[in-house]
This record gives C-alpha cells, structure tokens and sequence, in this order.
C-alpha cells in the first residue's frame, strides 16, 4: 500500500509540473493547442513514468526512453512542424528588441502541429522530471529544468502565463522542498509525504495571498517599471535595441513594408524608425499632405485585423469618387475663391506594402488605378497591381476646411441637383457600413462612454460635433511619446491609454479616439499612410518620404459624405506642421504630463518633441467649460500583489534552496575527504553546531581533540563512529522539532 502511495503522488507531481509549464507557455504566447488529446498524452507519460521509475529505478527509465522515441519518430514530421512555428513566433517576439536571429521566418501555424509538438515537449520533459522526483526528490533540479523554460514567459511585458500555471509550479516545488524537510534521513518516506505537504504548500501560498494586502500597488506600473529598468540596462551594456514590444511598423528583415493584416496596438511598444527612404513625391504646390494607404474595422481588443470581405473594393472606390465630386462641386460654385488643385507624382521606391498611396479628394487619377487596384486595401495579387504605374500621377483638391463644412456650405438646390443620386447611393451603403464601424466591446464602450460625457462631449449632438469634441479631447488626454510601454495583457486597451499611460504615438492615439466615437454610436475606423510636407520653394521637387512620416488617424462616416479623415494625434513643436486653432480642452488637469512620467520612470527615453509625425487636428471644437474631473485612477488590480509574492516567494526558495544545497555538498566532500584527522574535525564542528551550548558524550570529545592536538592518525573505524554519531544526533534533533523547526534547521541554520 505504502508503494501504491509513492507511485502515486510521483504521478501527480510528474502530471503537475508538466502541465504547468506547458500551459505557462502555451496561455502566454497564445499558441493554439487541441488541449484535451495533448493532456491526455501528458497523462499516459507521466503514469508509465511514475510507475516503472518507482519500481525499477533508474534502469527503468531508460527503457521507457524506448518507446517515446518510436513515437516521436512516428509524428516527427508534424512535431518539427509545429516546433518551427513555435520557436518561429518566440524567437520573432524576441527579436523585436534584442538581437536574436529570427528562425525559420518562412513557418505558418497549424493548429494540428502545434498540438503534436507540445504532446511531444510535455513527453520529454517528464522524463528530467521523473529522475528529478522519482529518483532524487530534489526541489533543486526540478527548479532547474523548468524556471529557464517558464522565465520565457517574462521577458516581455505583453506576454504573461496565465497565474494558475506559475502557482501550481510553484506548489510542486514548495511540496519537494516540504516533504523533503519533514523526512531528511528517509528517501521513502518522503514519497508517503507527498499529499501532506502539498497540502501545506497550497495552505501557505493561500494564507500569503490572503494575508496579503491586494490595494497597495498597481500591476501595470510595478511591471512596467520593472520591465523599462531591465531593459535600460540591455541598451545600455549595447546588447538591446532601444525600444521595445513589437513596434509600429513591424520590421524584420530589410524589407520595409506596413502590415495590412495585423496590426499589434496594445504591444506596440517603441515607435521604430529607420530613416529608410520610402517614397519620393513631387507636388505642384506646397503643403501638408495625407497619402492614405489602407483602413482596419476590426478591433479585437488589442490589435487591428485584416479587413473584412464586407468592404468591397468597388465601393470604396466609389465612396473616394463621390466625395472627389462634392470638392469639384464647390470650385464650381465658388469659382476663383474655391480651394485650390494640386498636381501630385508619387514613386515607390523602398515600400514592398504594394499599396496604392493616394491624397484625399483626387480629381484625376489613370482609369488603371480605377479598375484594377485598391485604393484603400492592399491589392491582390495580381502582378500589374503591384509593379505597374510607378511613379504614378494624380490630381487633387487641397481643402483648408473640412469636408463636412464644404458640404454644408453648398447651396442645397445645387447639392440636389448635382449630388442627389450620390446621396441615395450613400444612404443604401449606409446601414452596411454603419454595423461594421462601430463595434466594440460593450464593457469598453460603456467606460469611454462615461469618459466622454464626464470631459463634457454630448453623444446627443451632431456627428461633426461629436467627432471634433472627440479629437480634440484624445489629443489633450495623453502626452506623444515614440517609447511608450506595452499595455499589459489584462488590460482595456483603451481605458489603461487615458487613465493610466496617459501616453503613446499616433496609432495609439488614433486606435482610441476611433473606440471612443464608436462607443458614441459614430461609425469610425483606424487609417494608416504617409503624411508628407512639402516646404516653400520645393514644389515640382521631388521630396524624400522615409518611414518617420509613416502616420495613423481617423476616418469618420457620414451618411451624405462618405468618409472623412480626423487627425486625434497632438502636434509637436518642432514638427514643422503649423499649430491647431484653439482646442477643446477636457476637465481635469493635463497641464504637466512630465510629472507623470519623469526621468526615473523612463530613464534616458524623454520624449523627442522634434521627433515623428505629429499633425495638428484638422478642424477645431468648441470650448468646453465643463469641469468634472476626468482622472480616474483604474482600479487596484490584484494580481499586482500575486505576482510580488510569487516572485518573492520564488526568489527566496530558490536562493535558499540553492544555499542548502551548496552548504550539504561542501559538508559531504569534508567529511570523505582522506584526511582522516580533518574529516574528524570537521563532523566535530558540525556536532558542536547541532548540540550548540549542550555537551558532547566524553568519547565523541575525546575523539575530536585526539584529532586535532595529538600526533595519532585517526583509524576508519573512528572515523565511522563520529560521523555515525553525527548522523543519529541530527535525526533525533529533526525528531524532536515540528515542522517549521525543521525548516529552519535544514535552510536557515544549514545543520
């Protein structure tokens, strides 16, 4: 029965450790895994190890080693498969900020695989995990094989385990390390111990966190400031690049390119710029110029997503073309007082985005580019689409205003005369469009909601007015920074931007402001280009375009219009873009954000205001005089405290379990060493330290001083009988003491 006991919690132990660092990895890198058939692998593994292991030693494990190769021999090519992938993703996450090779760029994800390679990783993991548990009991190598393997997780902020999987990690070594204290002198007993304490471990771990105060510091901030120390230091040593998360845009080759199908926004991180040049444009009159490249609708509360196949290439098309003619049709109202045209070449030279970049309001534009490219998505891969027509041509009206203010300026006989069958058109796509744009998650669109109404934005007014209000209040509610931190996993993206950063670049700006007019009910989407300035005198020159005036703002829907750009993002002085008119400011006070994040917090990364792009808001709001305080701190969250512990915990555990350790081996390499008369005097001192102020018997003294003062060469049998003394004194002082005593003696005291 007592062997059954043993086999048994081995199993557990086994079962435990695996799952918990497989799950750790798989929960923070969110790799997709059929969960059921891989436990189920992990179950048979960890059973067959546990029982042949415990009855047939060390023997029996390496023929268990027999028949786990066959299998991994068996599904070896879907294995590697996944494995590519999977070391493909980290290594690429990685590389983002320091300087690892990228592996295997070439790998595409396949749930099935990615499930063979964990079932696989689990199998031969438990095997150093059975040695370390069967055979040894040792916490020591358990922590060994598998913190480095966890501490993957931790590297980057935006990546962490889910908690349950570091907690029951940390019960199984609290367990070794408990039943091993209980019995020091008796291998099997310790087995039989197992339950005991692992109940006690997981009793200790619940009075930590109860005990524990859960509001007295904020997980964000701790491990954002933790994480921007570390890193610091990486830049500094030279070893690191100077930002970090995955960066905007994503670059990891030579190749500069936007990603059209996933843009990462809550792990962005660092703004990266290269300086590489992207474009060359030449226009006939100087300016400040968007080229759009592509629009994104779907928010999953982190990240932008590839575009639907609900907006259909020919109605964007259409939509640009329609509100091309409310521009045309206000030059032909206002003759020479209408707003001026600008003839504009365009050439790709280092952007492999195969994106038509186009200014606003064109006029005149090949038929090509009509009929065969997209002009607001990626085009297809058709070859002409991508490598024809460089540079290409167009025209376009330059607007000092709005559009909505253009429109509504129109005399309304000549918009129903010119533009009546434009408006029933827009009016039918309007519903359509108006579904896709503006959703967004009811708890997230609840909280903006009551932000918005808290600065004194009525979501009751006109779109015009809602969407100005907005602008103006994203841009005056957080300070622009290329270098901002991650936002944590568990975190709203957009409630953690302006309650507690308070700080980002423009698709950060950008990707709020859109959350925020969709939770007004105004349909809105995020839109990335170039914004490109050409100065007095450079006109008909051809002006560099590098990836520093790489640029994301916002398009916001109206039912007559079509789509309007909003810029949200603040200016920066040195910018060279002239400064907005005067501006919604919201209630609350936003006069100093350099006391929010000072120095210390961000050491050696202030915000550049020169650097980026940082245009002015297109039109102005109306002043505000409401008042209400809108900083409202984010609520303590509790894990904060969770992962001190954890950390503290696990930090002293492994200092002290490495101490012990250390201590025990140097003890044993003196007592066996061939001096006999050393040997002696050393058990002698390790008596003295377990009796402390008690006598010694006479025989065992004597023994030590013969060793010590006197010319007699100790024999083995002495020898034997001061270290069988030694021995039997430490068993009865373990004994006699309940267990904390005992936890004391081994890693405090190290008797």
């Amino acid at each position: 029965m007592k062997r059954v006991l043993v086999i048994f919690s081995n199993f557990i132990l086994i079962l435990a450790a695996v799952a918990c660092v497989m799950g750790a990895i798989i929960s923070a890198f969110s790799f997709t895994v059929d969960v059921r058939p891989v436990f189920w692998c992990w179950f048979a593994a960890a059973l067959a190890l546990s029982v042949f292991t415990t009855l047939g030693r060390g023997k029996a494990l390496l023929i268990m080693m027999l028949p786990a190769l066959a299998l991994l021999l068996w599904k070896l090519p879907d294995i590697m498969f996944g494995a590519k992938w999977v070391v493909s993703f980290i290594t690429g996450e990685f590389n983002v900020w320091i300087d690892v090779p990228f592996l295997f760029p070439e790998a595409t994800p396949g749930a099935s695989a990615q499930s063979y390679f964990f079932a696989a990783a689990g199998v031969c993991l438990a095997f150093p995990l059975s040695f370390s548990i069967c055979l040894r009991r040792s916490a020591l190598l358990v922590i060994v094989i598998t913190i480095p393997l966890v501490l993957l997780t931790f590297v980057l902020t935006i990546y962490q385990p889910n908690l349950w999987y570091i907690l029951g990690l940390l019960a199984v070594i609290l367990t070794l390390m408990i039943s091993g204290a209980m019995h020091p002198d008796d291998f099997e007993k310790r087995g039989a111990a197992v339950f005991p304490a692992l109940a006690l471990a997981l009793v200790l771990l619940v009075a930590t966190y109860i005990l524990t105060m859960t509001d007295n510091s904020r997980r964000g901030d701790l491990i954002g400031f933790i994480d921007d120390r570390i890193r610091y230091i990486g830049v500094q040593a030279g070893f690191t690049r100077g930002g970090y998360g995955a960066g905007w845009p994503e670059i990891r080759s030579e190749v500069w390119q936007f990603d059209t199908d996933y843009v990462r926004i809550s792990s962005a991180g660092a703004r990266v710029v290269t300086g590489q040049k992207i474009l060359d444009v030449r226009a006939s009159q100087a300016g400040t110029y968007y080229l759009k490249g592509y629009s994104m609708q779907q928010f999953d509360g982190r990240a932008w997503h590839g575009n639907p196949e609900s907006q259909r290439e020919d109605e964007e098309i259409w939509l640009m073309c329609a509100a091309s003619d409310i521009t045309k049709l206000h030059n032909l109202v206002n003759g020479n007082n209408g707003a001026p045209t600008v003839n504009m070449s365009v050439s790709r030279v280092g952007d492999k985005s195969g994106l038509t970049y186009l200014p606003y309001y064109i006029y005149g534009l090949d038929d090509y580019y009509f009929s065969s490219a997209f002009w607001n998505f990626p085009p297809d891969t058709r070859p002409e689409a991508t490598s024809a027509k460089n540079p290409y041509s167009v025209g376009f009206v330059q607007l000092d205003d709005s559009l909505t203010e253009v429109f509504t300026a129109l005399p309304q006989n000549i918009v129903e005369e010119f533009l009546s069958d434009n408006i029933d058109t827009m009016r039918q796509l309007a519903g359509r469009i108006y579904r896709s744009n503006t959703r967004v998650e009811d708890s997230t669109a609840e909280a903006l909601r009551k932000l918005a109404i808290d600065a004194g934005i009525d979501p009751y007014a006109e779109r015009a007015a809602i969407a100005d209000s907005v602008a103006a209040y994203i841009s005056s509610a957080a300070r622009y920074n290329l270098s901002p931190i991650p936002i944590p996993i568990n975190e709203d993206f957009a409630l953690f931007f302006l309650q507690r950063s308070r700080q980002g670049y423009c698709i950060h700006f950008a990707t709020t402001a859109t959350l925020m007019l969709r939770a007004l009910d105004v349909p809105a989407r995020f839109t990335t280009g170039f914004v490109v300035k050409v100065p007095e005198g450079k006109e008909d020159e051809y002006i560099s375009v590098t990836d520093r005036d790489a640029h994301a703002w916002v398009e916001v829907f109206y039912d007559d219009i079509g789509w309007v750009p909003l810029e949200v993002t603040p200016s920066t002085p040195a910018s060279g873009i002239p400064a907005p008119r005067p501006q919604y400011v919201p209630s609350g006070n936003t006069d100093n954000f350099n006391d929010l994040y000072d120095d210390d917090y961000y050491p050696g990364r202030r915000p550049n205001p020169g650097a980026g792009v940082s245009p002015p808001p297109t039109s102005a709001a109306p002043e505000s005089s409401a008042q209400q305080d809108t900083e409202q701190p984010g609520p303590a969250k509790w894990p904060a405290v969770v992962w001190i512990t954890i950390l503290s915990v696990s930090a002293c555990v492994i200092l002290l379990a490495l101490r012990e350790y250390s201590t025990r081996k140097n003890r044993e390499k003196r007592f066996s060493q061939e001096d006999a008369n050393e040997a002696v005097i050393c058990m002698w001192r390790y008596v003295s330290r377990l009796l402390r102020r008690e006598p010694a018997p006479d025989d065992i003294e004597d023994l030590a001083l013969k060793a010590k003062f006197s010319q007699h060469i100790i024999s083995g049998s002495e020898r034997s009988a001061m270290l069988d003394y030694a021995m039997m004194l430490r068993g009865e002082i373990y004994g006699e003491r309940r267990l904390p005593g005992r936890l004391w003696l081994k890693y405090i005291r190290l008797c």
